[in-house]
C-alpha cells in the first residue's frame, strides 16, 4: 500500500469511528464531510477534497484530520504555502498522530533550507511509528543535507531491500566519500556502496558516471575508468540535454591518454 494510501486509510478509520457514535439529521456531520472528503483525495479530485475540508474547519477549526486533506489539496494544486501552514496546523493540534506529523514532515523536507526543522518533525514521526521506511528515508535525506554523522544510521535501519537501492547507496556513498579524510576505510565503504548501485543499474548513465569519476579520481584504476566512461557515452548518444556532460567525459578521456 502506497504512503498516500496509508494516510487516507487513517483518516477514513478516523472517520468511521467518528460516524459511529454521530447523531442522524438532515445536516451532514463534520464526520460524514470528512469521509467525503477522503474519498475526493483518493479519486484525485483534489479542489472537492479542500472545499470538503474547508467546510469542515469552518465548524470546527480544531479538527486535525480536516487540516491535513486541506494539506494535502493543496499540494496538488501545486500552493505549497497553504500546504506547509495546514500540515503545520494538523501537527500541532495532533502531536502524537503519525500522519500529521509525517506529512508535515515531508513537506519541510521539500525546502532545503528547512532541513533541521524537517529533521524534529520527522524524529517524532519516526517514534510514533518505529521503522518505517518513508520517515528513514527523509531523516537520511535531510541529514545528508546538513552533512549531519547522523545519516548512515537511518540508512542502515532500511529493510535491507530498500537499502540496497541504487539511489540509496549512491547517497551512502556520498556519505563515506565525505568522511574520506576521517578514516581510510570510507573510501573502501564508498566504493563498495557505488558497485553496489552500479549492480542494481548497470545501464543507469548517472550511476556509471558516478563510479567512472570514482573510480578515476580516487581508486586511480584508470582503465575501468575508461571502460565505464565508453559505457556512459554509448548509454547517453541520443539524449542531446547530455552533449555538455558528454563533451566533458570525451575532454577527460583525451587527457588520460
Amino acid at each position: 500500500m502506497s504512503c498516500w494510501r496509508k494516510i487516507f486509510a487513517v483518516i477514513f478509520c478516523g472517520a468511521a469511528l467518528l460516524l459511529a457514535g454521530g447523531c442522524s439529521g438532515n445536516k451532514e456531520t463534520l464526520p460524514q464531510l470528512l469521509s467525503r472528503a477522503v474519498t475526493c483525495g483518493q479519486q484525485g479530485k483534489w479542489q472537492d477534497c479542500e472545499k470538503l475540508a474547508m467546510e469542515v474547519l469552518k465548524r470546527n477549526p480544531e479538527e486535525p484530520y480536516a487540516l491535513l486533506l486541506r494539506a494535502l489539496a493543496a499540494e496538488h494544486l501545486g500552493r505549497m504555502d497553504v500546504a506547509l501552514e495546514s500540515a503545520r496546523q494538523a501537527a500541532e493540534k495532533a502531536p502524537e498522530d503519525f500522519p500529521c506529523q509525517y506529512t508535515y514532515g515531508r513537506l519541510l523536507a521539500m525546502k532545503h533550507q528547512a532541513a533541521k526543522t524537517a529533521l524534529q518533525v520527522l524524529e517524532r514521526a519516526l517514534k510514533l511509528r518505529p521503522g518505517n521506511r518513508n520517515t528513514l528515508l527523509l531523516l537520511g535525506l535531510c541529514s545528508s543535507r546538513i552533512n549531519s554523522d547522523n545519516a548512515i544510521d537511518y540508512y542502515n535501519q532500511l529493510p535491507a531491500g530498500v537499502k540496497s537501492l541504487p539511489e540509496i547507496q549512491t547517497r551512502i556513498a556520498i556519505y563515506y566519500l565525505d568522511r574520506r579524510d576521517r578514516d581510510r576505510q570510507n573510501i573502501t565503504l564508498a566504493y563498495n556502496a557505488l558497485r553496489n548501485a552500479h549492480k542494481s543499474a548497470p545501464h543507469n548513465p548517472a550511476i556509471v558516471l558516478n563510479l567512472a569519476l570514482f573510480l578515476d579520481h580516487y581508486v586511480q584504476n584508470r582503465n575501468v575508468a575508461v571502460k565505464l566512461y565508453r559505457n556512459y557515452l554509448t548509454l547517453t548518444e541520443h539524449n542531446p540535454e547530455l552533449n555538455p556532460t558528454r563533451a566533458q567525459v570525451r575532454a577527460r578521456m583525451s587527457s588520460m591518454r
